[in-house]
């Protein structure tokens, strides 16, 4: 009997340890079983930082079956259990700094420090208010015990700030705040009774384990797979409520030395009057930081950040101030619009990284030009505005834009590069052209793009006409784009003649637009709309795919049986798989390939040549038919030829129509159709008019003529 009853206390003494133990194991198991199951749908950082939250997992896990094996002794202050709970919390928090600084980077400082500062504040006042005043205290014994509680704080401040990033509330991060809840009480509550000498009779490493499953439960859950967006970064100043509570605490102190001092109870702990300092000045250096990272804050919400200059915010309130001012004075401002010409031809060339390297430079030679007062700004991409206060006339104006658009003739060396770069800009000046900062803005933007549409490089002053011409071009595009989208534009088709024989050689496919209200519109007017907006692609296609249905039936009808050529915008090259769509185009038509001509200019092929050529090589695979249009308009790039894959070159109406008038022309002509002879290209000539042109055409060879003739 005295065997079995010695050992049921040996079973009795050892169960809360098998308990804790096989507890602790399931905790760790589940948790590296989460790392594992949803870190293959994260990136490496989230791994990195949920891995060491895991880490803090384990060492907590450790801390706690340590508590078991010591039960039912007094709650312990030992060396190990003080390193490891201090390197578990250490771990768990940098884990969370790091899932906050992935959510907005901004706020991971932020919520740090604000941690740390109530983490020390309620320390210290802890210590002064409460144990000074007792005998308990034993700060050599009691200081350690007590970092653990302050870690654990932290640790849990930090989670509840990572959810406090977004309006929704993960299970997964639920589980995290409610494990670190547990833990902080579980090391609360030993640290009090550690002090006071007494024995819980909850056992505290249960309510650790407890807190270690619930995190656990949080490495395990699925919630943690899907990134949730972040509200948007919040102000750094402390609210009312914070700087109260700041407040209230840099007072405690003092208050309970000067009752000391009073009551003459003050020199028994000179300890008091160290707290009593360090305490403000912890509060002090905390606002501190958050008065230079609201600074810091403000200046990123005010400047770019590629260039370090103003941005679209800071420049309209420079804008609105200068207004003020000059309607007191009855001085001018003028504003100017800037764009750089073809900048997208750049980042898609030579990367946005050299890009981002003109754009810098393009900053540093508009700041040269600038006066004290000036201002120059970003506004996006490669746009940027000048602020101009105490104008006199446009006059003025005017001088300074061609001071600032000589800043670009020489060119930008970049990355052992010389690139040149060229702008165009727009001005408006108050009170002439608005007396708001909208209006300016606006009206020096539709100078800006005056000034491109005049062949780039230049700059524009403002006048009234230019937002009529801009009005009509708005109501111009919303109405192509009704037009398109409903089928309202046309298709009309005129013949090439071979000029050996008078026959029809082909045809060629131009789209027309008869406006309800403003009648016929030329194809000058309407197709430069639609490449500038996202149109293009859609009227490019309906135009193939009506041409090719008007193709069939005549094939159908023997009426005629010659290529259909169609003009193919650069934009189409530009912004969809011309290829794919011609392949989709002549499936769903059922025409024959061999009668439909795909043309393209001759700057797409010189511009793009790479990817353009090996378009062409594609089509012609297919069976299509490929030509050069507008021959001679671009870069006359006779060299070129014998690479490009075409069957035909056109060459423009300008050189057709000065071949009467013009010998040097006409012998320009000529040598054009012997060298595409000579290269095994056919040739036909655009814009035939007289019979003088005809006859000239005829002599030389030319193999088709299309024109008004």
């Amino acid at each position: 009997m005295i065997l079995l009853a010695a050992a049921i206390r040996v079973v009795n003494s050892f169960a809360p340890i098998a308990a804790a133990v096989l507890v602790g194991v399931i905790a760790v198991t589940a948790s590296g079983y989460g790392l594992w199951a949803n870190g293959r749908f994260q990136a490496r950082e989230w791994r990195v930082a949920w891995t060491a939250l895991a880490l803090g997992l384990l060492g907590t896990v450790s801390v706690a079956v340590i508590h078991a094996l010591d039960r039912p002794a007094r709650p312990s202050s030992s060396a190990v259990l003080v390193i490891l709970s201090l390197g578990s919390g250490v771990i768990t928090a940098l884990g969370l700094v790091s899932l906050i600084r992935q959510r907005l980077p901004g706020r991971a400082t932020e919520a740090l420090a604000e941690a740390v500062v109530a983490a020390l504040t309620l320390g210290l006042v802890i210590v002064t208010v409460v144990l000074a005043q007792t005998h308990l205290w034993h700060p050599g014994r009691d200081l350690p015990s007590m970092a653990v509680v302050l870690v654990d704080l932290v640790v849990l401040w930090l989670a509840v700030s990572l959810i406090s990033l977004t309006p929704q509330h993960p299970v997964g991060y639920r589980y995290l705040i409610a494990g670190f809840g547990c833990v902080f009480v579980a090391s609360s509550v030993n640290w009090v009774l550690m002090i006071v000498g007494r024995s819980s009779w909850v056992p505290l490493d249960a309510v650790m384990l407890w807190g270690a499953c619930l995190w656990a439960g949080a490495l395990l859950h699925p919630s943690q797979r899907s990134m949730f967006d972040p509200v948007p970064a919040r102000s750094t100043r402390p609210s009312a409520a914070h700087a109260t509570l700041l407040l209230v605490c840099t007072l405690v102190v003092p208050t309970v030395l000067l009752v000391g001092v009073t009551t003459g109870s003050a020199g028994r702990d000179p300890g008091l009057a160290v707290v009593a300092t360090l305490l403000p000045l912890v509060i002090v250096a905390y606002l501190l930081n958050k008065v230079f990272t609201h600074a810091a804050a403000e200046y990123r919400a005010q400047h770019d950040p590629l260039t370090g200059i103003c941005n679209r915010t800071l420049f309209e309130d420079r804008l609105k101030t200068s207004l003020v001012l000059a309607q007191r004075s009855g001085t001018g401002v003028g504003v100017m619009f800037v764009d750089i010409d073809r900048f997208k031809s750049i980042n898609d060339s030579l990367g946005h990284a050299v890009g981002n390297q003109v754009l810098q430079a393009v900053v540093k030679r508009l700041q040269s030009c600038l006066r004290g007062q000036d201002t120059v700004a970003r506004m996006g991409g490669d746009e940027f505005t000048l602020l101009l206060p105490d104008v006199e006339d446009k006059d003025q104006c005017a001088r300074f834009a061609e001071r600032a658009l000589q800043a670009f003739a020489e060119p930008i060396a970049i990355s052992g590069r010389q690139l040149s770069v060229q702008a165009s800009a727009g001005i408006a000046l108050y009170p002439e052209d608005g007396e708001d900062a909208e209006s300016l803005l606006k009206n020096a933007d539709t100078a800006m793009y005056q000034a491109k549409s005049s062949g780039r490089n230049t700059f524009e002053v403002y006048d009234s006409a230019m937002s009529a011409r801009a009005r009509l071009r708005f109501a111009l595009e919303a109405s192509l784009r009704v037009a398109v989208e409903s089928g309202r534009l046309a298709v009309h088709y005129q013949p090439k003649y071979v000029t050996a024989t008078g026959e029809i050689g082909g045809v060629e496919a131009l789209a027309r637009w008869q406006h309800p209200r403003l009648g016929f519109i030329p194809p000058w007017a309407f197709i430069p709309l639609a490449e500038e907006s996202t149109l293009v692609e859609t009227l490019g296609e309906w135009v193939l795919e009506t041409v090719c249905l008007q193709a069939q039936r005549w094939r159908e009808d023997g009426l005629l049986q010659v290529p259909v050529s169609v003009n193919m915008s650069p934009r189409q090259f530009a912004r969809q798989p011309v290829v794919a769509m011609v392949s989709d185009v002549l499936k769903r038509t059922g025409l024959d390939p061999s009668l439909l001509e795909i043309e393209v200019t001759e700057s797409v092929l010189v511009e793009h040549m790479e990817e353009v050529t090996q378009t062409l090589r594609e089509l012609r695979a297919m069976g299509v038919r490929c030509s050069i249009d507008d021959f001679g308009t671009g870069y006359s790039a006779l060299t070129y030829l014998a690479e490009f894959p075409v069957d035909a070159i056109k060459i423009d109406r300008s050189f057709v129509m000065r071949i009467d008038s013009d010998l040097g022309t006409a012998s320009i002509v000529a040598a054009v159709i012997a060298l595409a002879h000579s290269l095994g290209l056919q040739v036909v000539a655009e814009g035939v008019e007289t019979d003088s042109q005809l006859r000239f055409l005829k002599a030389q060879g030319c193999d088709q003529v299309q024109g008004f003739r």
